[in-house]
């Protein structure tokens, strides 16, 4: 019988077909089952790592060559480099999902790609995705390896725990996670992320220490691994963590220890001295005495800004198969928690980084209701777009897929166009959107409600362009330079960064082929100095871009 579920996903999956119609040809489906199959794919993709409808399909590595890898999508975003990679199987015989041999033959497949072997018989697309992902390793790995997230998600039956066999041997490694959805995870995963206001209630062990500033109010208290878990749980699960499921990092050494502590009867009730505690921060907060001396706390819009790889690891193990946390041990288990309620953003950075410099909260979703880009972002709305300042924000008025922007992806966009720095605007989404925001979003701007759109319709167009090629190796840098080539389109057209002038399909399709052959003289100039030591993936993430592009334009407009 077809679940609510199903028919949700139907209903998301034909919302998504019309903006997909050149994907289809580009991929030669013509059936309807294979339509749905793509469409399937580019929701999960969406739905699990909140990105827009082309950042999506420019993921997409599904189709010949693809090596059992149907997505990958690099994430520069946080200090934590995160990989992740899709397998998604879209079934018409529900009873059918995704079986051990499929699981087996991608995870056989990713191995190779982060031992460094060479792919020859693969698509030029997945080809492209697996130089950026190795470059990524010889610039990171010997600071730190970059984590592998790896999905399969299907509108049909998980596997059985039997057939993971190959997952846990990956998850060893330490490096891995791997996470399986269903049609229903993926919707309780969406209904999670996009919670607004909730309250929470929880109950502590014994006193609390209380201390007030006025503009921030603190408490330090004991609770229960169980109240940890009904906070985790009814705040939307990964909702209530800043970064959602990235905080996690899968079997590490740190989350292996919180295990055998939690688990061991001798060991458990040890757990509050051996562990560094929970970090919360709320917009309100009150309390007041039970009858046996504890404290009732009340808690509104609780997120965990420290203390996320405990508290899934927690959730995970109550969930696990075997394990006596859940019958026995978790009674004994005791955290210490700092609650923190402010909604000063400044503030809450620097809780943020105070109590954990390797996972800071997300700039993007501190600066959501900032005066001046909300003015940008009604500009946007007038203009019949929908910017997207904070994740998921739109899933519920059921915009159009193709009609929504997210705001860090235009803000790159616009450093390209406005502020000449493709290079950098290539390297760290999140680093260049904490960096330039506050410079940026300035009410002495009067122009850049217009520059906003106006970066937002030119990276809307390269993309497109990039979508509609046929990705050969003469055109393989495609996937690596789209704000290399918003860049090169406003230096070659001075009417591209004139808000004043309208642009007609004409001069936007003269100037794109103006800046691709400039990017590839400016490519052919690079590898002849760099030889070997080239990668398209380095070269657009370099200074060196900016140079030659200047070079190659200066003799085209002359």
């Amino acid at each position: 019988m077809t679940s609510i579920y199903q028919t949700i996903l139907q209903e998301n999956i034909n919302r998504l077909k019309p903006s997909l119609l050149s994907e289809f040809k580009r991929l030669k489906l013509s059936e309807e089952y294979q339509k749905d199959s793509y469409a399937f794919l580019i929701f999960s993709m969406m739905s699990v790592l909140d990105i827009g409808l082309n950042e999506a399909i420019l993921c997409s590595t599904e189709g010949i060559g693809d090596r059992g890898i149907d997505g990958i999508y690099i994430d520069t975003s946080g200090k934590e480099i995160q990989i992740y990679i899709f397998q998604a199987k879209y079934r018409q015989n529900l009873s059918k999902g995704i079986d051990e041999k499929e699981i087996n033959l991608t995870l056989a497949e990713i191995k190779k790609i982060f031992k460094g072997e060479k792919f020859i018989n693969c698509s030029p697309r997945i080809k492209a995705k697996i130089e950026e992902i190795q470059d990524t390793i010889k610039e990171f790995g010997s600071i730190k390896m970059p984590f592998i997230n790896i999905y399969f998600t299907t509108n049909g039956k998980l596997p059985s725990e039997n057939e993971k066999e190959e997952v846990k041997k990956l998850e060893k490694e330490g490096y891995y996670r791997v996470d399986f959805y269903s049609t229903e995870e993926i919707f309780n995963f969406i209904s999670e992320k996009r919670k607004k206001d909730y309250e929470v209630q929880i109950v502590t062990k014994g006193d609390i220490i209380e201390q007030n500033l006025g503009n921030i109010k603190g408490i330090v208290a004991t609770i229960s691994a169980g109240e940890l878990l009904e906070i985790y749980n009814k705040a939307g699960r990964d909702g209530v963590l800043e970064k959602n499921i990235r905080y996690y990092l899968g079997n590490n050494k740190i989350n292996k220890k919180i295990e055998a502590t939690a688990e061991s009867e001798n060991e458990a009730s040890y757990f509050w001295f051996l562990n560094n505690g929970i970090s919360i921060v709320c917009d309100y907060q009150e309390f007041g005495p039970d009858a046996q001396g504890n404290k009732i706390i009340k808690l509104k819009n609780p997120t965990i800004v420290n203390g996320g790889q405990t508290t899934k690891t927690l959730f995970k193990l109550n969930n696990k198969q075997g394990s006596v946390f859940s019958s026995k041990t978790i009674e004994k288990v005791f955290i210490l928690v700092r609650i923190y309620e402010t909604q000063d953003e400044e503030i809450i950075q620097r809780i943020t980084e105070g109590t954990n410099r390797q996972n800071p909260i997300y700039i993007r979703d501190i600066k959501a209701n900032n005066e001046v880009q909300n003015l940008v972002k009604q500009y946007f709305k007038d203009e019949g777009i929908y910017l997207e300042t904070k994740r998921n924000e739109y899933r519920e008025e059921k915009v159009s897929y193709d009609k929504i922007a997210k705001n860090d992806t235009i803000l790159q966009s616009y450093l390209s166009l406005y502020k000449n720095i493709p290079h950098q605007a290539k390297s760290s989404k999140g680093g260049v959107f904490e960096e330039y925001f506050n410079n940026i979003f300035v009410l002495e701007d009067k122009n850049l409600p217009q520059e906003f759109f106006r970066s937002y319709e030119l990276l809307k167009f390269t993309q497109l362009k990039e979508r509609q090629a046929k990705i050969t190796n003469e055109n393989a840098f495609l996937p690596h330079a789209a704000f290399a080539i918003v860049y090169v389109m406003g230096m070659a057209n001075e009417n591209i960064k004139d808000i004043s002038h309208d642009i007609s399909q004409s001069d936007l399709e003269k100037t794109y082929s103006q800046a691709i052959e400039i990017i590839k003289k400016s490519i052919k100039d690079e590898k002849g100095h760099m030889e070997d030591a080239y990668s398209h993936n380095k070269f657009f993430k370099s200074s060196s871009l900016l140079a030659l592009t200047k070079k190659y334009t200066k003799r085209q407009v002359n």
